[in-house]
């Protein structure tokens, strides 16, 4: 499974320096949840993959809930 992260929307629709802090403190509180074991992909341009095969159904629904989706086959 997939997790994509732009760095282009971590400041969502920000108007205040509060505002900016409070979208980075969420991307924060998402990056802890992600397991540790996750590869990244780093495509220096913006993009952050993490890739992470999940154990079992719960750990499916684990990732699905932290917005991880099947990763596309080419």
């Amino acid at each position: 499974m997939e997790l994509l992260i732009r760095g282009k929307h971590i400041f969502g629709k920000s108007k205040t320096k509060k505002d900016m802090i409070d979208c980075l403190v969420h991307h924060i509180d998402l990056i802890r949840q992600i397991p540790d074991e996750a590869e990244i992909t780093n495509q220096e341009d913006d993009y952050i993959f993490f890739h992470l095969e999940p154990k079992d159904k719960d750990d499916r629904k684990y990732l699905k809930r932290l917005g991880f989706e099947r990763e596309e086959i080419e």
